[in-house]
C-alpha cells in the first residue's frame, strides 16, 4: 500500500504500483503581499530495487519526465549491501540529468526518491479555466547494471610455481569501453569453480589472503562483462608472484631463516567478449552475450545471442 503523508501526518493509504509513499509538505512562512508565492513539493519513495546476485556494478539511470515552466524534478539514490541496510544508507544526489552514469555504485540493493517542485511561478488553467499551480509529470525510470552471471569467462592452465604465492601483481593491455568491465581472479587449484578464486585489481600489488597455503599452483580467470555493441578485447597480460620458500609443499628444513621467491608469467591472447544486463522498476530485464577467443582456456566453449 502507498502511504499519503501531509505535513508528516499519515492521512490515507492507496494501492499505487511501485510507489511506497507520497509526501506533501507546506514549507516556509506565510507570505503577505499582492501575490502569494509558495513553493510546493511532491515526494515519491520507491520500493528497493534488487540487482542480480552476481551484480558487478550498476550501469546507468535514465528517466523520462515533463517539466513545465516553473517546475523541476530532483532524483536521489541510495544503496546498500543488504535490503535492511537501506534504512541507514545516505541519499546521494540530486541527479538532474535524464541519463546518469552510476557505475560507482556496487551494492546490490538500490532505492530512489523523486522530488517534484513547483517554485510558485508555474501556473496553468484547469478544465474550469481556473488558474492552478502547474505540476511536473514523471513518466518512467530505468536502472541497468552489469552482472557476472552473463560474463564471458576464460581460464588459463594451472601453473606450478614451486612455492606458495603470497602477493601478486597483474598488468594487461586491451580495449575496454566505458560500458564494460574486465575482472581478473586467481586460484590455487586447477578448477573452473569461481568460488575458489580471489578477485584482484590490475596494476596493484595484492595479498593472496584467500588462497590455500597447501597449494603452490596458480590459475588465472578473466571475466569480461559489457555491452554487446562494443566488444571487450584483451591483447595480453603479465603476472608476477612473490612468496616464501619455507612454505613450499613437502619442504623439510630445520633452518630458522627464511628466503623469498618470485615467479612471473607472460600470457598473450586476442580474446574479445561482451555482455549486458538491465533492470527496471517494473521488474523487466534483458541480457545478451557474445564472445570469441583464441587464447588457451580450460573450458573451450563459446556462446552468442
Amino acid at each position: 500500500m502507498t502511504e499519503i503523508i501531509i505535513n508528516g501526518i499519515k492521512m490515507i493509504s492507496r494501492n499505487i504500483s511501485s510507489v511506497k509513499s507520497v509526501e506533501f509538505d507546506y514549507l516556509g512562512e506565510k507570505v503577505y503581499s499582492a501575490e502569494k508565492i509558495q513553493k510546493m513539493f511532491g515526494v515519491f519513495v520507491s520500493q528497493p530495487v534488487v540487482g542480480d546476485a552476481e551484480l558487478v556494478s550498476w550501469k546507468e539511470m535514465s528517466w523520462v519526465a515533463q517539466k513545465p515552466d516553473g517546475t523541476d524534478i530532483f532524483v536521489y539514490l541510495k544503496s546498500a549491501f543488504t535490503e535492511s541496510g537501506l534504512s541507514t544508507a545516505l541519499w546521494t544526489g540530486p541527479y538532474l540529468n535524464t541519463t546518469t552514469d552510476i557505475t560507482d555504485i556496487k551494492d546490490r540493493y538500490l532505492q530512489f526518491i523523486i522530488i517534484l517542485e513547483n517554485d510558485g511561478t508555474g501556473r496553468n488553467y484547469n478544465y474550469e479555466h481556473i488558474e492552478v499551480a502547474d505540476t511536473p509529470l514523471f513518466n518512467s525510470i530505468s536502472l541497468s547494471y552489469l552482472s557476472a552471471s552473463n560474463a564471458a569467462k576464460f581460464y588459463t592452465r594451472a601453473f606450478n610455481l614451486g612455492f606458495v604465492p603470497k602477493h601478486v601483481l597483474l598488468t594487461y593491455n586491451g580495449e575496454v569501453s566505458a560500458d564494460s568491465v574486465v575482472r581478473f581472479a586467481i586460484s590455487g587449484f586447477d578448477t573452473v569453480n569461481t568460488s575458489d578464486y580471489q578477485y584482484i585489481q590490475p596494476d596493484k600489488i595484492e595479498e593472496l589472503s584467500e588462497l590455500s597455503i597447501l597449494s603452490n599452483k596458480i590459475k588465472v580467470l578473466i571475466e569480461m562483462i559489457g555491452d554487446t555493441e562494443v566488444p571487450v578485447t584483451i591483447d595480453e597480460f603479465a603476472i608476477m608472484f612473490s612468496g616464501d620458500n619455507q612454505l613450499r609443499l613437502n619442504d623439510i628444513s630445520s633452518s630458522s631463516s627464511s628466503s623469498s621467491s618470485s615467479s612471473s608469467i607472460d600470457s598473450s591472447s586476442s580474446s574479445s567478449s561482451s555482455s549486458s544486463s538491465s533492470s527496471s522498476i517494473d521488474s523487466s530485464s534483458s541480457s545478451s552475450l557474445s564472445s570469441s577467443s583464441s587464447s588457451e582456456s580450460s573450458s573451450s566453449s563459446s556462446s552468442s545471442s
